[in-house]
Order: C-alpha cells, then structure tokens, then sequence
C-alpha cells in the first residue's frame, strides 16, 4: 500500500473528509472552502490534514492540486469497507466520515472535522458506516450534527444504542446540519477545555468511541428544520445507498435558491476554527502531561 503522509511532527491536526469537496459542493465552491480552511489553518498555527485516496495512493494532507485532480477525474465515495478496494484497483476515492476516521486513527490524527455526518435513512435499511466507525474509533469529531434527510429519530436513538458520547458546543439542542434545533435535548459544554477534559476521560476508561462535538450551524444562515422537511417531502428521488445524500442535497441548493449551499460553508468554516482550537489545546495538554511526569 502507497501511503504518502505529509503531517508535521509535533504539530497540531485536524483531519477532514475528501466527500465534502468532491460529492458535497459544486466544483467553484469545494475549491474555496479548500482554500478558506487552509487558511484558518495557517492563521490558527493548526495543520489541516485533508484525507482521501488517489489513484489508489493514500494520501494524508492532500493538496489543491491534487484535489481538483480527484474532483475533475471524478471519484468513487467511500466508507471504511471500501478502502481496500480502493487502494487495491488503484482508483480515486473520496472518503466519507468513517473512511476518514479510520485513516485518521491509523496515522495519529485524533481531531476529525466534517459538516454533517451520516445516519439512518428513512426505513430503517440503510444505516451509514459512519455510525459504525465512530462506535468502534476514539476521536474527536466536530459536526453540525447530523442531515435533516435521515430519519432523525432512529438516528438520535441509534447513537446512544451505539454508546456514541455527544455533547453540544454552547447549545443543549441535536443540531440537525442546516437546522440549530431538533428537539432532542443533549449535555452542553461552554469551551474547548471541557471537551478535551471529557475526551482524556473516554482515554482513562479505555472507551473507544468517538467523541461527537456538535457546533450548530451560525443563526445567520439557519433555515429551520420543519422548512427542509416540507421541501424535502416534495423530493422523488430514484436513487438508493450513497448516492442519496449528494443528489438531495444538491436539490436543497436549488430548491431554497443556495441558501443550503451558503449554510454548508458557513457551518464547515466554523466547525474547522472549533476543531483547529480543540487540536491546539489536546496538544497543549499532552505536552504539559509529559512535562508533569517528568518533573514527578
């Protein structure tokens, strides 16, 4: 297996999911915020650490060239399962939240950001990988929760079933990814601190699931949940698996004339700043833990 991995020793990290550039934005869009979470990260003094597989090379830190590479080739979307397949038939591969945070935990990454993450689907049958990998990998994942096309319910009940830790950045409500309200009521932390006291807990009890960290998406750019439903209930898709999610949200674009579109880069800007300060204070932390001991 190629593996090219580009993180800076020492240096804080965040890792990010290729979908959200390839299948999740228009081509002009995925570029920018490319560029726009890049520079957070440079201003931040955080490594961004974009993930995905091309040409069945797997890369960790990819770059824009690459990137528009991956989105003009085209790209299949792939969850944890795929991975070899990928890597084997040598083809591009844009990795969604699970594969993302597989490779992550593989290669020292312990701060994982997206916009939404996957779920239960209406019916029940389709389940996203990503509730699997994060029932069975400890990190750090920083959401605007999840998408308000899954069925919310099974989805808020498969998460606790799962014994997936959720907490709520400054808010005590589910965020559901375009909407700040769900109506299901989560703990509320007020600053990163808490979260990374909260995630050297899950460390000393051994508990190896990720940490959901849901940022709500700015009120700014809320569209409330019951105006995505009804639009959403005006949808007839002939699509089923993965290709669900891009062509719904692509619909929801269109459909609320881009208001969809300005709230996914809103919220995926400001999720970045909140992973990038959860990277820098876990490393702080980890520093001062060695200093400690030492000094002990």
């Amino acid at each position: 297996m190629v593996v090219e991995n580009r993180l800076s020793d020492g240096k804080p990290v965040v890792g990010m999911e290729t979908t959200v550039f390839v299948h999740g934005l228009p081509k002009k869009e995925a570029l920018l915020l490319f560029q726009k979470a890049n520079e957070i990260s440079k201003k931040m003094n955080f490594q961004l650490a974009v993930v995905g597989i091309l040409r069945g090379r797997v890369i960790i830190g990819m770059s824009e060239k690459e990137l528009k590479m991956m989105i003009e080739e085209g790209a299949e979307k792939i969850g944890t399962r795929e991975i070899p397949i990928a890597v084997s038939k040598k083809f591009n591969a844009a990795t969604t939240v699970s594969a993302t945070i597989f490779l992550c935990k593989k290669f020292g990454i312990e701060v994982v950001v997206t916009g939404g993450t996957g779920g239960v689907h209406p019916g029940g049958v389709d389940v996203s990988q990503d509730l699997t990998e994060m029932a069975s990998s400890r990190v750090i994942l920083v959401s605007s929760g999840v998408k308000s096309i899954l069925d919310v319910e099974a989805t808020f009940e498969r998460l606790e079933t799962l014994e997936i830790p959720m907490v709520g950045f400054r808010t005590e409500e589910f965020p559901l990814f375009f909407s700040r309200k769900s109506g299901y009521r989560i703990t509320k932390v007020e600053n990163v601190n808490e979260i990374v006291q909260l995630y050297k807990t899950m460390k000393e009890l051994e508990l190896g699931k990720a940490l959901m960290v849901l940022n709500p998406v700015p009120k700014e750019h809320e569209i409330p949940r019951e105006e995505i439903e009804r639009i959403l209930s005006k949808i007839d898709l002939k699509v089923r698996g993965k290709e669900v999610t891009p062509l719904l949200l692509g619909k929801l674009v269109e459909l609320t004339g881009g208001r969809t579109l300005r709230a996914n880069l809103a919220l995926l800007e400001e999720n970045t700043k909140l992973a990038g300060e959860i990277a820098k204070t876990l490393v702080r932390e980890q520093i001062c833990g060695i200093l400690n001991s030492r000094i002990s």
